[in-house]
């Protein structure tokens, strides 16, 4: 009996053992590369099967398989791995040194494994910018993806840049939508070295889940986090530099002014002018410094088996190169992830925090070059505080560039926040989750400017300290719904999510200022109270959103995608509140095929993809276009009373009820390679891009007695381009080299106008006349200007032409466009534009035992640049210094020049008469090629050897050198050809700060160049 129980005991002892090893198990890890950076986008698969996952953002997976099974690892150009499945629930792998080439890309609301990509979605992860000392996101992004443009609106220290995704398809702003951890965002929040990867959706199909906000293109940051089941690592990153201007304009000194001057009869009867000897006051080097620059960077991270962390804080301080001027910034950053119920349910958060001061200036240093030489820096004579130099009385060109920074201060202090809290819960059906999200803003700004007491002449003086403050709080928050299915079963995989989104956006601000403060007392209630001004504003816009989305692939050859959303603005009036943005894709995996077999050992990717798209656009319309506003202030007699200081409505136009959505369709193809294992990889666009229903603000005929300018649904306009990338990488021994270059080329059109009005003006530099439109078959801010046809060497010349009967030999000859025999503003051209053609980027680098060498260049070709700096230059009133080039003005003994002659204050008033138009602004005089290539960056560095750094119980080390904009190749005579549009922070000579202001260069601050030493230590 004891046996036949001891029997069945066995028996059943074995069965619950076979049952138990037939019970699937939950197995989950991280896998990490040799450096312990996780593996973006690694298989994981259960061998002999076809059921698997891959790892996402932070190295992760998880995993159903029975004990026993066998877990395969792979990753492109990394050694597989194998791990038989015993009792262990979390299986860690590190796989072989290898080369990470980011098999998995974020795009909205998931990721996608990139061979089931078929949209046009760019990448940059942390790997290609940790070699960068790039103070800001968008300048670390700068010449590196194909078809993305970012430009330098002024060297200020802590300005922004412009950033525009294929084209300009608005007058409005085209700024990107910038995504940040699933929270809308600022990019000038993210601090470069806090990235964990950058995706940039370049095509409808890949941006319209962002619907109406996608128009301009969408950049989607990842922020780095922690790693689970990984001790902690604390890493310090420190560099401190020199800058210096990159580049001085040549500027007579005092010598050659005196002899210029007597050349062209100019104040000829002043001795301090006529007797002058030696060099003088060069004002560019009295104004532009050698300026410090240094940083410094903690990020502590790691994980437990059910959280991670990531904490950093970074504090930088960056001197101006021009004299007064600097910014400071405090970055704080942490994200967090905790999981419960086995994985079940997850939540995280991140949380960015920005405290940034900047001291700014307004002087255009298009008037730096016009001081005279003779003039000193500081006249201890002057009784004004500051004791600055005042301008000679013979020098009609007056004023005072330090002395200008010196008594002028400006400053905007801003504290930024974004907070960003989710959780996410699997649902009853495997792969099914449903995620909420919330997001908060908020951006508060103050901004000081006080103008002290200074005289430098009697043309150039304030004689009262004035002050100006005002604050503003903008508060914004979005919450987001989501349920995600993800799912491969076997040859089919199936990715779909549904959503709802509800965001609102709320600011309010006011300003307060007043005149005659005492000397030491800079508030505003020490002023004088009868000078007091005051304002205020604010505003409040809101949107609702549901959206949709599902990819689907086949045996990973064939991939399909499809997505829509649908959002409500309070921009609109009722009726025209909502817009649907439908997208769709396809991509063919050719390698997968069988007739393929026999290329395989070459070609390890070969993806054709295609996509169509629909997105919206909002910008080009106020928040409250559509309502009649009161107009306060007005005064009218009605029967017998008087009523003053009364408030109407319908004194504006109002944009029409039916103004509706912009809509940017958008058509792409492309084609993917990878070569020898990826070690080349190649990938190329081609797209058009059709913006329809432009919104435009239409002038109104004056006679209605409204102001303003209602906006319609009333342009068209055509972006086309192609892009193409190319990456290769490879060790030869202990060598490691990569080399990666990429271009785009693009075309802009504005193709129909549906109104009364065909153009739109733009930039009109210092008042000489506008320069550049938006006109029906031309490019958004082209130029348009007389151009010209030499210089009349004689005045048998000028009578052959028969239609300059007024220019003297010397003078410009202009061609009459019109034909009607005399030249005016009808007989502007088109002359280019200031968006290039061509952009290129290229990158090049090499480690071999512990160095390593990275340098990138950009470059753009094909663009335009007026240059207001020589024509401002010539065109002010009165006598100043001026460009070298004047020098070499047409005279009779110098006729082999392409300047015409120098038409100034002379004391001869026959010579001093410009009755041709030779100094007019509007002319292509003042047009240069901007065509530029640049060496961007170089950094070398020395990573100390392991057994070095573990003896002092370190993991890394790694001291490095980095040099920005060495030298920049370029027929530009300004400071720098990189010119995007123009700011509202320092100085304008039009006041314009839209796309066509865009390479208009009106004496912008100039770019500096960096020389930095670092220090990178992990422990």
């Amino acid at each position: 009996m004891n046996k036949k129980l001891a029997l069945t005991t066995v028996m059943l002892g074995a069965f619950s053992l076979a049952s138990w090893a037939q019970e699937a198990v939950t197995v989950k890890g991280t896998v990490i590369d040799s450096e312990n950076n996780p593996v973006v986008g690694a298989t994981v698969v259960i061998k002999g099967t076809t059921e698997g996952t891959i790892t996402d953002i932070d190295g992760n997976y998880s995993i159903s398989v029975t004990p026993g099974q066998v877990l395969e690892f792979s990753y492109v150009g990394m050694q597989p791995s194998q791990v038989t499945v015993g009792n262990q629930r979390t299986i860690n792998i590190k796989m072989a040194d290898g080369e990470m080439l980011d098999e998995v890309v974020a795009i909205g609301y998931g990721t996608v494994r990139k061979s089931h990509l078929t949209s046009a979605v760019s990448s940059v992860s942390a790997k290609d910018i940790q070699a960068s000392v790039q103070r800001s996101t968008a300048s670390a992004l700068q010449g590196r993806i194909p078809g993305v443009t970012v430009s330098t609106n002024t060297g200020q220290p802590g300005e922004n840049m412009s950033i525009n995704i294929r084209g300009v398809s608005s007058l409005q702003s085209t700024t990107p939508l910038y995504v940040i951890d699933g929270v809308y965002g600022d990019i000038n929040m993210v601090d470069p070295a806090d990235i964990q990867s950058i995706e940039v959706l370049k095509d409808a199909s890949a941006a319209a889940i962002y619907g109406s906000r996608a128009a301009n293109g969408v950049v989607l940051i990842t922020t780095k986090g922690g790693r689970k089941e990984m001790p902690t690592t604390v890493t310090v990153d420190a560099y401190a530099g020199v800058q210096t201007v990159a580049k001085k304009l040549d500027v007579m000194d005092g010598n050659q002014y005196r002899d210029f001057c007597k050349l062209n009869n100019i104040n000829q009867n002043v001795p301090e002018l006529t007797g002058w000897q030696g060099k003088g006051t060069d004002w560019q080097d009295e104004l532009f410094q050698q300026a410090l620059i240094s940083k410094v960077n903690l990020n502590v991270s790691g994980g437990s088996k059910t959280s991670t962390f990531n904490v950093s804080g970074s504090y930088t301080k960056q001197d101006g190169i021009v004299k007064t001027t600097g910014y400071e910034a405090w970055n704080l950053r942490t994200k967090n992830t905790f999981s419960f119920f086995n994985n079940h349910l997850r939540i995280g958060n991140t949380i960015l925090a920005k405290f940034s001061t900047k001291d700014y200036d307004d002087y255009t240093t298009s008037e730096l070059v016009n001081i005279v030489p003779q003039q000193s820096v500081y006249d201890y004579n002057n009784s004004i505080a500051g004791h600055w130099g005042t301008t000679p009385s013979w020098a009609k060109a007056s004023g005072n560039p330090v002395g200008y920074v010196e008594a002028v201060d400006r400053q905007k202090h801003s504290i930024d926040l974004m907070i960003n809290g989710w959780a996410e819960v699997d649902l009853f059906l495997e792969g099914l989750k449903y995620k909420f999200n919330v997001g908060i803003n908020k951006y508060t700004s103050r901004n000081y400017n006080y103008i002290g007491e200074y005289y430098f002449s009697s043309a150039s003086q304030n004689l009262k300290t004035q002050l100006d403050e005002s604050t503003g709080w903008e508060n914004d928050w979005l919450i987001e719904n989501t349920i995600n299915y993800d799912h491969t079963f076997g040859k089919h995989t199936i990715n779909a999510v549904v959503g709802y989104s509800s965001q609102e956006n709320r600011y309010r601000g006011f300003g307060a200022g007043r005149d005659y403060l005492p000397e030491g007392l800079y508030v505003i209630d020490t002023g004088d109270s009868s000078t007091s001004t005051a304002s205020g504003s604010t505003w409040k816009e809101s949107m609702v959103s549901m959206f949709a989305r599902a990819m689907y692939s086949f045996d990973d050859r064939y991939m399909a995608s499809v997505s829509i959303r649908r959002d409500g603005s309070s921009k609109f009036a009722d009726g025209h509140k909502w817009g649907n943005f439908p997208s769709g894709s396809i991509g063919w995996n050719i390698m997968n095929e069988d007739f393929f077999e026999n290329l395989k050992e070459t070609f390890n990717e070969v993806k054709l993809r295609a996509s169509y798209g629909v997105l919206g656009n909002l910008n080009g319309i106020g928040r409250y276009a559509t309502q009649s506003s009161p107009y306060q202030g007005l005064n009218a007699v009605f029967g017998t009373t008087w009523h003053n200081n009364g408030a109407i409505t319908g004194y504006d136009w109002v944009t029409p009820t039916t103004t509706t959505w912009e809509k940017n369709k958008t058509f792409d193809v492309g084609l993917d390679l990878g070569i020898w294992n990826d070690k080349l990889s190649i990938s190329a666009d081609y797209y058009i891009q059709d913006t329809e229903d432009m919104l435009l603000s239409v002038p109104q005929p004056g006679s209605f007695g409204l102001t303003g300018t209602p906006v319609t649904n009333a342009g068209n306009v055509r972006n086309k381009g192609f892009e193409i990338a190319i990456d290769h990488r490879n060790s030869v021994g202990e060598l490691y080299y990569h080399v990666g270059a990429n271009a785009s080329f693009l075309s802009n059109e504005l193709t129909d106008v549906n109104s009364s009005q065909k153009e739109w003006a733009g930039y009109d530099p210092h008042g000489g006349g506008t320069v550049t439109y938006a006109k029906e078959g031309y490019p958004i801010g082209g130029f348009w200007l007389i151009k010209t046809d030499g210089i009349f060497q004689s005045q048998e010349e000028i009578d052959a032409y028969g239609i300059q009967d007024k220019a003297q030999p010397g003078d410009l000859k202009f061609i009459d466009a019109n034909g009607d025999g005399q030249i005016t503003v009808d007989d502007k051209q088109y002359a280019g534009s200031a968006l290039p053609k061509v952009t290129v980027g290229l990158n090049l680098g090499l480690n071999w035992r512990g160095i390593d060498l990275n340098l990138f260049f950009d470059g753009q070709f094909g663009q335009k640049i007026y240059n207001g700096i020589p024509y401002y230059n010539v065109k002010k009133e009165g006598v100043g210094n001026y460009l070298t080039c004047f020098m070499d003005a047409w005279r009779p003994d110098n006729t082999d020049t392409d300047i015409p002659r120098f038409i100034g204050a002379s004391d001869d008033p026959n010579s001093a008469t410009d009755n041709n138009g030779t100094n007019w602004g509007y002319t292509d005089r003042w047009l240069e090629n901007g065509d530029f290539f640049r060496l961007k960056t170089l950094e070398l560095g020395y990573t100390l050897p392991k057994a070095w750094v573990e003896k002092a119980w370190l993991e890394n080390v790694r001291i490095y050198t980095a040099m920005e904009n060495l030298f920049t190749i370029t027929g530009y005579t300004g400071y720098t050809p990189d010119l995007g549009v123009n700011t509202g922070d320092g100085a304008t000579g039009s006041g314009l700060d839209n796309v066509m202001s865009r390479g208009c260069d009106d004496g912008r601050y100039p770019s500096a160049r960096t020389f930095s030493f670092g220090l990178q230590v992990t422990f």
